[in-house]
């Protein structure tokens, strides 16, 4: 950051008229006290030099720390923009990897769905077979919107069933078919042009091999994600505190993938990788281009691209409308460097008080009249750059203190929705796998031999495999009767604070069934969440006939979460100072990266700030534990369909905090 500013200095300055008014005055003051101290020297020989020479030397000082105060203007009203379209490009880059990592287990799974793998299987199927499977898709979608086509391929290329029916090639000639054949069980990954979606100048399609009980491929599945739609949303959001950025998601060979201005940032157009903070001008204007790569998710890295945003540079100046605060510069701890300045100036101007006090006792002992207006002249100089001074600090430190707050609201909305898109996936994974026909086929019989609960607890580990966010992956039936798990056991009744009874009584398909945050005997006793879908007979779709559990790796998951979004410092640890935390409406915690608060204890917040915090995302002062925090709420709002129109209700918070107050005792 300082390498930059110091390398556009010129430029950045002339952006920002309050650094420049400020430098500006600075300059003029000093240029007056140099004429009043040469008149000085001149017109008072009689009096002795040294009186003179300490002006100098307390002129120097002055001159010094402006250059700081003015280097540290420039800085942070730099970085409060920076900082900010960091973290949002980083926001949105975690965001996308996580939900294209629930992409790269969905096309797995989906490979191995048996009506699918039967209907590849046939040489020609039937009109009511086409139909079937028709269907069994078209619900798949309803579960997982974030898909806007499935197809299926023979391996010479024939498309064998779509669910866009809307396209009517018969036949796609895109490489993904051979580069998925040559890529045997695994998915392959392919963003750009294909044939198979021709109205789109870019598309995002994971495919993989499907085989037939004897391993022999019978073509290729391809699940093709919604990633505009998916990418619309989520710069929308980020956007929304500084409407005059763009951001872009950016290829490895520089094409622009998504752009939230397409005016400006056309898809498929040339918006080189950057590896940092980058001045650029395009189309006759300059922006400051900030950036972020994949950091990973669960191993998954996705495919080298990055998140851009694109800030014009004459909007540095330009600020959001947050909750002020009624912090001073002096009661906090989060600026101590304008502290130092402020110290520092205020030392330099008692000096040069005693040295002006000290010359008009020299100069009436004598009797050195001439030199009185010099020595008042420059004492209202002192008294006129320490105002300056002041004024700069003040402002600078609202400038630091409206980043930090816009900070901390930012990802404290960040973490919630995160929170939300996550546990959206687990609401359609029940009732997926629910749909299965080996699933629903075994528990439709009235006894279950070991050789099949074998068989069961096989595919329920595969799927685990896949989706590693589960501790395990069960099956139950219509007696609450364990029957088979992704860990090998079986037997045994549902403990009652798994939600299976309550699943047991859903009637439709696309409803499921969550257990309360509680400890679990499937989760060594620590609370978690568990979803649960019904089961229903292969033949009387209105009996349910058992249900499956998933149980939420939660420990892990949602620490990762809150880790995840935190700022960091120079060696990847979480920032000093900051710490956040999952709660539900009573300030129960679900989850806290801070030992001081963990699952089941309460984050002693007021009352009142959940409250407001459900109308919108607040930033307030408040003390914990004897310390002093800056504290943002934001609520849980949902996902999709996910708790705004499935049903579901559960609101939950995520707190933000920075400590501003630190003692000996924390």
């Amino acid at each position: 950051m300082q390498q930059f500013v110091e390398q556009h200095k010129d430029v950045l300055k002339a952006t920002m008229p309050g650094v420049k008014g400020h430098e500006v005055k600075l300059q003029q003051l000093d240029d007056w006290w140099g004429k009043v101290s040469l008149i000085g020297k001149i017109n008072s020989l009689r009096l002795g030099s040294d009186i003179l020479t300490s002006m100098d030397v307390t002129k120097q000082r002055f001159n010094l720390l402006q250059h700081t105060l003015i280097d540290n203007l420039l800085q942070e009203q730099t970085r409060k923009v920076l900082l900010y379209d960091k973290a949002c490009c980083q926001m949105a880059m975690d965001v996308l990897t996580r939900n294209l990592f629930e992409r790269t287990a969905d096309i797995g799974f989906l490979a191995t769905d048996q009506q699918i793998c039967q209907f590849m299987a046939q040489a020609d199927a039937h009109e009511t077979e086409h139909a079937a499977l028709l269907r069994h898709l078209q619900h798949y979608v309803a579960n997982y919107s974030v898909y806007d086509d499935v197809v299926l391929l023979a391996a010479d290329g024939r498309i064998l069933l779509r669910l866009n029916q809307q396209h009517s090639a018969t036949h796609s000639n895109d490489p993904l078919l051979q580069l998925s054949l040559a890529q045997g069980s695994s998915y392959t990954e392919t963003c750009r042009y294909s044939d198979l979606q021709p109205d789109k100048a870019l598309s995002l399609i994971y495919s993989q091999p499907v085989y037939d009980a004897q391993q022999q491929v019978l073509g290729v599945l391809c699940l093709c994600f919604n990633i505009a739609d998916e990418l619309h949303t989520i710069f929308s959001k980020l956007l929304i505190a500084n409407q005059h950025s763009m951001m872009a998601l950016v290829t490895a060979d520089g094409s622009v993938a998504f752009s939230s201005d397409q005016t400006k940032l056309p898809v498929l157009s040339k918006a080189e990788p950057v590896q940092r903070l980058k001045l650029h001008r395009h189309e006759q204007k300059n922006y400051l281009i900030s950036v972020a790569s994949s950091r990973g998710y669960q191993q998954y890295y996705g495919p080298g691209w990055q998140v851009q945003m694109w800030t014009p540079l004459d909007t540095l100046t330009q600020t959001s409308t947050l909750p002020a605060t009624n912090n001073t510069l002096a009661e906090t701890g989060l600026f101590p460097a304008l502290s130092a300045i402020k110290h520092e100036s205020m030392q330099v101007n008692d000096e040069l008080s005693l040295i002006v006090l000290n010359g008009e006792i020299a100069a009436a002992r004598k009797h050195a009249i001439e030199f009185i207006p010099v020595l008042n002249a420059i004492r209202g100089i002192g008294q006129d750059i320490y105002q300056v001074f002041s004024s700069s600090i003040d402002e600078l430190a609202a400038t630091i203190m409206h980043s930090q707050l816009l900070e901390l609201t930012t990802l404290a909305e960040l973490a919630a929705d995160i929170m939300d898109r996550n546990l959206y996936e687990r609401a359609n994974d029940c009732r997926w796998w629910a749909q299965n026909a080996s699933f629903r086929q075994a528990l439709a019989q009235p006894d279950i031999t070991d050789a099949q609960r074998q068989a069961l607890a096989q595919q329920l580990a595969y799927i685990n495999g896949l989706y590693t966010v589960y501790q395990t992956i069960y099956l139950y039936d219509a007696r609450l009767q364990l029957v088979a798990s992704s860990t090998g056991d079986a037997g045994g009744v549902m403990e009652a604070g798994s939600a299976a009874e309550a699943c047991l009584k859903l009637s439709q398909p696309q409803q499921y069934a969550v257990s309360d945050f509680v400890p679990s005997q499937l989760y060594q006793q620590q609370p978690t969440y568990i979803y649960n879908a019904a089961l229903f007979h292969p033949s009387h779709s209105e009996q349910v006939i058992g249900g499956i559990g998933l149980v939420f790796d939660s420990t892990p998951q949602f620490s990762a979460m809150l880790s995840d979004i935190l700022p960091k410092d120079e060696h990847g640890g979480i920032k000093a100072g900051y710490s956040a935390c999952f709660t539900d409406a009573s300030g129960r915690v679900i989850s806290a990266v801070n030992a001081k608060w963990q699952a089941g204890t309460v984050l002693p917040l007021p009352a009142a700030f959940y409250q407001q915090a459900l109308q919108q995302a607040l930033t307030r002062q408040c003390e914990l534990g004897g310390q002093r925090y800056l504290v943002a709420i934001a609520p849980t709002k949902g996902y999709r369909e996910y708790k705004t129109s499935d049903g579901y209700q559960n609101q939950l918070f995520a707190c933000l905090l920075l400590q501003y107050q630190i003692t000996a005792d924390c």
